[in-house]
């Protein structure tokens, strides 16, 4: 089995089998863990083969197994309890691959379920807006009303899957109120207060100090409040900074968030400061038996600046190769870390001229039907005798990669061996249609 996108496929190919597949499916339970699928589809003529695909979400397939010119079979090994959905294809003798036949299911529970957060909310006199998010099985339908004239839903009345309920309150000129929504079989409270009965309310005062910023929300929104009303207070640093606390009548809160009740006027204050950032960084430089590297040890770097090494073999050395960071850069005489933004390592090996006189050679050819690029680690196509080399095929947008042969084999996008002799790899690509 390997594992595949959603393919663009032929158009002609599309006409011949999209209309004839009639995908039917039986299960049979293997073991209490395992379970199998026996699947089955109506023939068609002009066909090489079929591939059947499956996966965890209706239309998202991300396993496939092609089966042969037969149909039907079993797919083994399936989590029991898990619901698997299936398709079928054909393909021609050219690779041409058909649509997906008609879907089928197997596994798990179909039926729909639904929650919704947060479950209540609360306003002011003032009225204001908000939103409710449905959260429900893929597939499964919804919808959503208030009962009341005063709060009304401006978006997301019906729904498929999981989705966003928006809604408006009014302002209330008279005794507090609330209401019930119904969203997707679920209650969602909302209360509001009533107006004032003191004059204009009281006035909520924030503001923000410290080195660093944020923003303070409110819930319900406003800065003038009817008498009784319970607001809680969310402080949001940016990404450059961190709550530090609160400061006025929310002291006493020791989190993000601070709730009181407006019995009276309330100032608040919000501490952001700012996160420290690092002005240097260290590389820590590296060189083994028979040369050396300069500059070496720890070498200190300004934030966002660049640095170069140069390694140097003794006499009678040849350099082996560089890796930075433990990864492989290649026998290299020179390397420059560029925008350093953290610490990091390059370390340099050597050896004897005496071993390193012999060379292999490494050719590297492309095939099939697609394109793509076959890269090399380090880079070259003349290495010396025992250097470890990494190959690694990248198919274009259009193209699969479908397998390596001569020197590499598999079909894995990475082949890595050994240069004892001269080794010559050929990499296929396969166009997809």
């Amino acid at each position: 089995m390997y594992h595949q996108s959603n393919w663009s496929r032929g158009t002609s190919f599309l006409l011949v089998f999209v209309a004839v597949f009639s995908l039917i499916l039986g299960a049979s339970m293997g073991s209490a863990e395992a379970a199998s699928a026996s699947l089955a589809w109506n023939a068609t003529t002009g066909v090489s083969g079929y591939r059947i695909h499956y996966g965890t979400s209706s239309g998202n397939y991300t396993a496939s197994s092609t089966v042969g010119n037969t149909t039907n079979c079993t797919v083994p090994n399936l989590n029991d309890g898990t619901r698997y959905y299936f398709a079928v294809t054909a393909y021609d003798s050219s690779g041409k691959e058909s649509d997906y036949s008609n879907e089928v299911s197997y596994g798990g529970s179909s039926s729909c379920t639904y929650s919704i957060s947060p479950s209540s909310a609360s306003f002011a006199s003032t009225g204001g807006t908000g939103s409710i998010s449905v959260t429900a099985t893929s597939g499964c339908s919804w919808s959503a009303s208030t009962g009341v004239s005063w709060a009304t839903i401006s978006s997301g009345s019906t729904g498929t899957g999981s989705g966003t309920v928006k809604y408006s309150v009014a302002a209330n000129t008279g005794a507090a109120r609330t209401a019930a929504f119904t969203v997707a079989g679920r209650t969602f409270s909302i209360t509001q207060s009533g107006a004032s009965t003191s004059g204009s309310g009281y006035t909520l005062t924030i503001t923000k100090s410290g080195t660093g910023s944020g923003t303070v929300t409110t819930s319900p929104t406003g800065t003038v409040f009817p008498s009784g009303t319970r607001v809680t207070l969310t402080a949001t640093p940016d990404a450059n900074s961190v709550f530090s606390g609160w400061s006025g009548d929310c002291s006493f809160s020791t989190t993000s968030t601070c709730t009181g009740t407006m019995s009276r006027n309330i100032s608040v204050g919000a501490i952001f400061t700012a996160k420290t950032t690092t002005s240097s960084y260290t590389i820590s430089a590296s060189a083994g038996t028979g040369g050396y590297i300069s500059p070496s040890g720890s070498v200190s770097v300004s934030s966002g600046s660049s640095r170069s090494f140069t390694i140097t073999p003794a006499s009678g050395y040849t350099i082996s190769g560089v890796t930075v960071d433990g990864q492989s850069v290649g026998a290299v005489s020179s390397y420059t870390f560029s925008n350093v933004r953290a610490n990091h390592t390059i370390a340099a090996t050597f050896r004897s001229s005496a071993t390193s006189s012999t060379t292999y050679t490494l050719t590297i050819t492309k095939a099939g039907t697609g394109s793509g690029t076959v890269t090399a680690n380090p880079s070259g196509t003349v290495f010396p005798s025992g250097t470890r080399v990494t190959l690694t095929a990248t198919p274009s947008s259009n193209s699969r990669f479908a397998g390596w042969s001569g020197g590499c084999s598999g079909t894995q996008t990475t082949c890595t061996g050994t240069m004892s002799r001269n080794v010559s790899v050929t990499a296929t690509f396969t166009a997809r249609y």
